[in-house]
C-alpha cells in the first residue's frame, strides 16, 4: 500500500510506542495486542485526525516500507491509545516490528515513528514443547521444622550450534531464581507473582541470549515457597490453601540459530534435583535460614562435580490454573540504603536504623569463621532499644517472625548474602552473632517493590504537605508486591478496600495500568458463581460466607467489594481503556445482583466493616449507612459503564435502581430538620455519615448547604480535626473543596495533633500508619494515602475530563495560607501539569500544560475578583464565569493566566489585565 500523499512531515512524529502499555515487551500472550503512542509536545494546538500503523516481520522490511504483516492504511481517528492489532493471527515466540505515523488536524502527516517491536509469548499448551512440571522431595510433616530446604534443579545441554537468540520461559512456584552457566537470569526478585493458582499461574519470558554459549551449557533453578506452599499456621489459612503444594516449576529454553532452526531444553525427568543446598528454610512471614557451608559451587554450570549426588526430578501434576505471561512490572531491588545509625542496646547486639520504613530485606557483608551464625530480626519500631513487632502472634504461629539466619561458610574474606524468597516491612534490623563490631557496609537495606515508572510530581508551599506526600508514596510502594497489600509486616494480604481507596492516588504517582489490570484479573478469579467477592484477593478461601475466619467480612462488604468497579473505572478514566470495562462488566452485574438480594426489609445493607477505623475504635453507627451508600455507588457506576458500552437498557435499569436505593437511604438516614445524616439510635455526630452522601450525590439539593455546614461545624468544633476512618478520609478533603471550604480541608490536612497525617509526622514516621493513634500495630499501611488524590485533583487541580485525558480539567482550590502548589503526571497522551502561585498582592498566576492530542478546560480561581482582572495567553478562549472561576478552553501546549490583585500605591485602582504568554 502506498503512503498517503500529504504535505511534508512535521517534527511531531509519534514517540513512546507501547504494546499493552509496555515499551517493547518481551512476552505478550494477547491474541490481538493493543498499540499506543504519544505525540511529541512541539507547540500549541497539536491534534491528531488520523493514523497509519505498519507491522512487519523485520525491522529492515519496515524501514523499506514493506509492511508484510499488516498495514492499517489511513484511519480517520483521533485515538492514540489501545488500538488493537488487526492483521493476520500472530505466532507464538515471534518478534513483530511496528511503526506509526499520524495525520494532524491540518491534514499534514508526521514522519514515521522510530520502529519498535513486541514479542509474543506462548499461546497454547503445544507451544511448551513437552515441558513438564517437576518438583523435588516432599517437605517434612512438621510444618515448623527448620529443614525445609529450597529445592534446586539443574540440566546440562548442548546449544545445538551457534546462538542467534535464546529465550527462557519459566514458571517457578512460589518464587524462583534461575542461573545459566553460573550467571543469574535477569534482575527481578520474588518472581513470577502471586495469584489464585487454581485459576491463573504466571510465567516470565527472559532474554538469555548473552548467557547461552555455543556448545556445553547448564541451567539451574532454585525455588522458594512464596504463597504457593506456606507451611505455618496463620490467620488466613494460607497453609491450607486449595492450591497448596511444595515448590514446583516448568521451564522451556528455546535457542534460535542463525539459519532459523531451533533447539529446545524442556523441564522433565532428565533434570536432576537436590534439597541439600544452602537455603535451608524460607517462608514469607518468617524469613530465611541460609547455611553458606552448604553452597554447591558450580551447581548451575556445566561439568558440576557434585551432579552424581543429585536425584532425578519428579514429574508433578502442576497447578490447576491456566498459564499466562506475567502482565505487570516485576519486583526489583530499587534502592540500596545505608543505615543512618547503629546502636548496641545489649552487648554484642547491634540495631541498624535505615531512617525510613521500607519493604524488602537486608544485605549482610561479614567475615568470620565457618559455622558462625548471625540472625537478622526486622521491625518497624523499637522497644527498649530492640526490635519489637507487637501483636504478631495474633496472626501467626511462628517462633521467629521476620528473622533471617545466616551461617558463614568460612571461605576466607568477607561474605555477602541477602535473602531471595521473603520480604519484610522494617526500618530497624537487630543483628546478633556478628563476629566483630559492625563497620561501614556491614548491613544495607534493600528496598523492593513492583518497579513502576514514577510519573507524578507534587510540590507546594507547605513543607508538611510535601512530607505527607512523600510518606504516601513510600507507603504505596512498600505495599505493592505483585498485589496491593495492607502491610508488609503482618498480613501481606490484598485487601480490596485498601486498593480501591488509593487507586486514584497511586495512578497520579506511578504508571499503574498493567498492575491494576492484573489485579482486576485476580478479583475476577476470586469471584464465586453466586457473585460473591472476598475481601482479600487472592484468597485461600478466607472471607467467603461460611468460610472459617473473621465473621465481620463474611457476606457483602461493599466498601471493599467496590474495588472491582473503582479500579476498572479508573483505568477507563485515566487510560481510555474500554476493554477493561467490557471484561469486568458481567462480573460487576453479577456481584451487584448478589448484593441486592441481601437487602433487608428497609432496602438497606447492614453488612461489612463500615468506616474502618475512626479515632476511638469501632464506629458506633456500624456499617449500614456506609455500606448502603456504596451499594448506591455501585448502581450509579454500573449505569455509567452501561452508557459507555452502549447498553441503553442496562443504563436505565441501574439508574432506576440507584434512585430507589437513594430514596431508601434518605428515608432511613436523613434528618432534614437537623441538616445531617445519622444512623437511627446513634446520637453522636459522625463525619463519615455526612461525607459519603455529599460525595456520592445522595443529598437532596435543598439540604446540601445545611449538611456541609454541619460537617464544617463539627470539624471546627474539634479544633480542625477529622473524625473518620479510611472510608471517610478518602472523600473528606475533596468534599470540602468541592463545596467551597478548601480552607477547612487545608486545616485538616495540615493538622499536627492527633488525629491527622501531620500528627504522624510529629511522631517521626516516614510512612503511613494503620490507625490514627500512636500505638497502632502497623507503621506501613497505605489506605490513608487517599490524601494524595486531593493534593493532585483539588489542590493542584488536575483531573481527566474525558477518557484517557482526551480532555483535561484544571481546577485548583487555593486555600488561604498556602502561597503555591504545583503538580504534574504523565498520561497516555503525554504530560499534564498545573501550577499556581499567589503574588502577595491578592492576585495569582497559573500555568497549565495540556498534552498533544488533548484539550483543556482551565478554571482560573478569581479569589474574589472579577473576570476583567484575568489575563490569559493568546488563543485561550474565555467560556464563562462559574462558581468563582473564570473558565477558559485551550488546546495542547503551555498556557499562562494571571489574576491581578490591587497594585500597591495606586490609590485603590485595580491593575489592568493584559495578555500573558
Amino acid at each position: 500500500m502506498s503512503s498517503p500523499q500529504a504535505a511534508p512531515p512535521t517534527d511531531t512524529a509519534p514517540i513512546d510506542l507501547r504494546v499493552e502499555d509496555a515499551p517493547a515487551p518481551l512476552g505478550i500472550d494477547v491474541a490481538r495486542p493493543r498499540l499506543s503512542w504519544r505525540l511529541a509536545p512541539v507547540g500549541r494546538g497539536v491534534r491528531q485526525s488520523g493514523y497509519r500503523i505498519q507491522v512487519a516481520g523485520s525491522r529492515a522490511a519496515l524501514l523499506a516500507d514493506e509492511a508484510d504483516l499488516w498495514d492499517s492504511g489511513a484511519v480517520e481517528s483521533g485515538s492514540c491509545a489501545h488500538l488493537p492489532y488487526s492483521g493476520p493471527a500472530l505466532e507464538s515466540a515471534t518478534r513483530y516490528h511496528w511503526r506509526v505515523r499520524v495525520r494532524l488536524a491540518d491534514g499534514t502527516w508526521t514522519a514515521w515513528s522510530s520502529p519498535s517491536w513486541w514479542e509474543t509469548a506462548l499461546f497454547d499448551e503445544a507451544d511448551w514443547r513437552g515441558a513438564a512440571w517437576i518438583g523435588g522431595p516432599a517437605s517434612p510433616g512438621d510444618p515448623h521444622a527448620d529443614h525445609t530446604a529450597a529445592p534446586r534443579f539443574r540440566c546440562e545441554f548442548d546449544s545445538g550450534g551457534p546462538v542467534e537468540r535464546a529465550r527462557l520461559y519459566l514458571s517457578g512456584l512460589g518464587y524462583s531464581v534461575a542461573h545459566i552457566n553460573g550467571r543469574r537470569v535477569g534482575n527481578a526478585v520474588l518472581d513470577p507473582g502471586q495469584t489464585d493458582y487454581r485459576s491463573t499461574v504466571l510465567y516470565v519470558v527472559h532474554d538469555v541470549t548473552d548467557l547461552v554459549d555455543e556448545g556445553a551449557n547448564a541451567i539451574g533453578v532454585e525455588l522458594g515457597r512464596g504463597f504457593y506452599g506456606i507451611r505455618t499456621d496463620n490467620a488466613w489459612n494460607w497453609n491450607t490453601a486449595p492450591w497448596w503444594s511444595d515448590p514446583e516449576m516448568r521451564a522451556l529454553l528455546v535457542i534460535t540459530h542463525p539459519d532459523g532452526t531451533t533447539s529446545t531444553v524442556a523441564s522433565g525427568g532428565d533434570w536432576s534435583t537436590s534439597s541439600e543446598g544452602p537455603t535451608r528454610h524460607d517462608e514469607v512471614f518468617i524469613g530465611e535460614v541460609y547455611d553458606a557451608r552448604r553452597e554447591q559451587s558450580g551447581w548451575s554450570a556445566p561439568g558440576y562435580g557434585g551432579a552424581a549426588a543429585w536425584d532425578r526430578a519428579k514429574a508433578t501434576r502442576g497447578p490447576e490454573g491456566g498459564l499466562r505471561v506475567r502482565p505487570h512490572e516485576p519486583i526489583r531491588v530499587t534502592e540500596t540504603i545505608d543505615p543512618v545509625a547503629v546502636t548496641e542496646p545489649e552487648p554484642g547486639v547491634y540495631v541498624f536504623d535505615l531512617g525510613v520504613q521500607i519493604a524488602g530485606w537486608a544485605r549482610l557483608t561479614v567475615a568470620g569463621e565457618a559455622g558462625t551464625e548471625i540472625s537478622l530480626h526486622y521491625g518497624e519500631r523499637l522497644d527498649g532499644g530492640l526490635v519489637s513487632i507487637p501483636e504478631y502472634g495474633d496472626f501467626h504461629t511462628v517462633s521467629r517472625p521476620q528473622t533471617d539466619v545466616y551461617t558463614l561458610g568460612g571461605a576466607g574474606g568477607p561474605q555477602t548474602w541477602e535473602p531471595s524468597y521473603t520480604y519484610k516491612g522494617f526500618r530497624f534490623v537487630e543483628v546478633r552473632g556478628l563476629p566483630s563490631p559492625p563497620a561501614a557496609g556491614t548491613l544495607q537495606g534493600r528496598r523492593t517493590h513492583n518497579d513502576f515508572a514514577s510519573i507524578g510530581h507534587f510540590h507546594s508551599g507547605s513543607e508538611l504537605l510535601d512530607t505527607i506526600r512523600g510518606n504516601t508514596r513510600r507507603a504505596l510502594l512498600n505495599n505493592h508486591q505483585h498485589i496491593p497489600t495492607d502491610t508488609p509486616v503482618y498480613e501481606k494480604a490484598g485487601w480490596t478496600g485498601d486498593a480501591q481507596l488509593t487507586a486514584t492516588t497511586v495512578s497520579y504517582e506511578f504508571a499503574m495500568s498493567r498492575f491494576h489490570r492484573k489485579y482486576l484479573n485476580d478479583i475476577l478469579d476470586a469471584q464465586l458463581p453466586s457473585g460473591e467477592l472476598p475481601t482479600i484477593v487472592p484468597t485461600p478461601g478466607w472471607s467467603y460466607e461460611g468460610a472459617p475466619g473473621w465473621t465481620a467480612v463474611h457476606g457483602p462488604t461493599p466498601e471493599w467489594d467496590i474495588a472491582l468497579f473503582v479500579l476498572a473505572l479508573n483505568l477507563y478514566e485515566t487510560e481510555g481503556d474500554v476493554r477493561v470495562l467490557e471484561d469486568c462488566y458481567d462480573a460487576m452485574r453479577l456481584h451487584f445482583s448478589w448484593v441486592e438480594s441481601r437487602a433487608d426489609a428497609s432496602g438497606l445493607f447492614p453488612y461489612g466493616l463500615g468506616d474502618w477505623l475512626p479515632p476511638g475504635g469501632e464506629p458506633p453507627e456500624g456499617p449500614v449507612l456506609s455500606a448502603t451508600a456504596h451499594v448506591h455507588l455501585m448502581a450509579t457506576q454500573l449505569s455509567r459503564i452501561a452508557r459507555v458500552l452502549g447498553r441503553a437498557d442496562d443504563e436505565d435499569l441501574y439508574r432506576s435502581r440507584a434512585e430507589r436505593i437513594g430514596a431508601d437511604f434518605n428515608r432511613a438516614f436523613l434528618d432534614g430538620e437537623a441538616g445531617l445524616y445519622r444512623t437511627p439510635g446513634v446520637e453522636e455526630y459522625r463525619q463519615t455519615s455526612n461525607i459519603l452522601p455529599l460525595a456520592f450525590g445522595l443529598v437532596p439539593e435543598e439540604h446540601v448547604d445545611a449538611v456541609v455546614d454541619r460537617l464544617v461545624a463539627d470539624i471546627r468544633g474539634r479544633g480542625d480535626r477529622l473524625n473518620t476512618g479510611v472510608v471517610g478520609a478518602r472523600y473528606l478533603l475533596p468534599v470540602l473543596s468541592h463545596h467551597g471550604r478548601t480552607d477547612v480541608a487545608y486545616a485538616v490536612a495540615t493538622q499536627t495533633e492527633e488525629p491527622g497525617w501531620g500528627y504522624w509526622i510529629e511522631l517521626g514516621n516516614t510512612s503511613l500508619q494503620e490507625h490514627w493513634h500512636a500505638g497502632t500495630r502497623s507503621l506501613n499501611h497505605h489506605f490513608f494515602g487517599s490524601i494524595g488524590h486531593w493534593l493532585y485533583a483539588d489542590l493542584a487541580g488536575i483531573t481527566p475530563a474525558g477518557p484517557g485525558y482526551s480532555a483535561v480539567r484544571f481546577k485548583p482550590h487555593p486555600p488561604e495560607g498556602l502561597d503555591h502548589a504545583e503538580a504534574r503526571t504523565s498520561t497516555v497522551r503525554g504530560e499534564v501539569a498545573s501550577s499556581w502561585r499567589r503574588d502577595g498582592g491578592g492576585g495569582l498566576s497559573m500555568e497549565v500544560v495540556v498534552p498533544p492530542n488533548a484539550t483543556g478546560e482551565v478554571h482560573v480561581p478569581l479569589l474574589g475578583h472579577g473576570v476583567e482582572r484575568v489575563a490569559a495567553s493568546p488563543g485561550a478562549a474565555f467560556a464563562e464565569e462559574r462558581g468563582g472561576y473564570a473558565v477558559h478552553t485551550v488546546g495542547s501546549g503551555v498556557w499562562r493566566f494571571t489574576v491581578a490583585g490591587r497594585s500597591e500605591g495606586v490609590s485603590g485602582e485595580p491593575a489592568r489585565a493584559v495578555s500573558v504568554r
